[in-house]
């Protein structure tokens, strides 16, 4: 599906309070609330395609009304659905693009809204290269010093935005930093932050690696 920039659409919205979801990346949820079983519902008789947005904080005071979310949200594609028996569903999507919120025009029995696609700048190949194959090395050391995890070859053969929003989905951050991320225009830029936090935490598992090893760090 392809979007021009400017076209303005409608599109129903799916808020969630604590996760923030990125394009080429994929997601499985579960779908119990009557008005989002009825969007997946109709959905499926569409497109297949909703938003996902992230919940502005207050939400709780009106989670089932309709509480501010941020106007920065994804676009997805559900790719497997399997309805249950008792009318939740459990499904699996793909995140296509982002998009921007223009004004909401409906909030029964679902919220939907008039959006824009807003997808990434288009970098040059070069630099876009190079920023992969930095960022797919810092992620291989990070794991390293995870022994619960292997390694990923994948990241090697994947494009920057796919590799750059599949770390940040990974990663244990804070969700208005997820947010923040996921409006960045620049997908060299968004890498840049998520390859320093990367470093960060390398240097402090580095640090830290004879101390959980019980050796002496002065001899390292």
């Amino acid at each position: 599906m392809t979007l021009a920039r400017e076209s303005e659409f409608l599109l129903p919205l799916f808020p969630l309070p604590n996760l923030v979801f990125f394009p080429e990346t994929h997601l499985p949820l579960h779908v119990f609330e009557p008005r989002y079983r009825q969007l997946i519902a109709d959905v499926n008789a569409r497109d297949q395609r909703f938003g996902i947005v992230l919940l502005q904080p207050g939400w709780e005071n009106d989670y089932f009304g309709s509480p501010p979310v941020y106007a920065c949200g994804t676009m997805v594609r559900i790719e497997e659905t399997m309805p249950l028996d008792d009318g939740r569903y459990n499904i699996v999507v793909s995140g296509e693009t982002r998009f921007q919120i223009v004004n909401e025009v409906s909030r029964e029995p679902y919220r939907t809204a008039r959006v824009i696609a807003r997808p990434q700048n288009e970098d040059d190949p070069a630099a876009a290269y190079a920023q992969r194959t930095w960022l797919a090395d810092l992620s291989q050391q990070y794991l390293h010093y995870l022994p619960e995890q292997g390694s990923v070859p994948v990241m090697h053969t994947i494009g920057l935005e796919a590799l750059t929003n599949s770390v940040i989905m990974a990663l244990n951050l804070d969700v208005i930093e997820k947010q923040r991320l996921l409006e960045i225009d620049d997908v060299t830029a968004r890498a840049e932050d998520v390859g320093t936090e990367l470093q960060h935490r390398i240097e402090s598992m580095q640090f830290l690696a004879p101390f959980r090893q019980g050796g002496d760090p002065s001899r390292n």
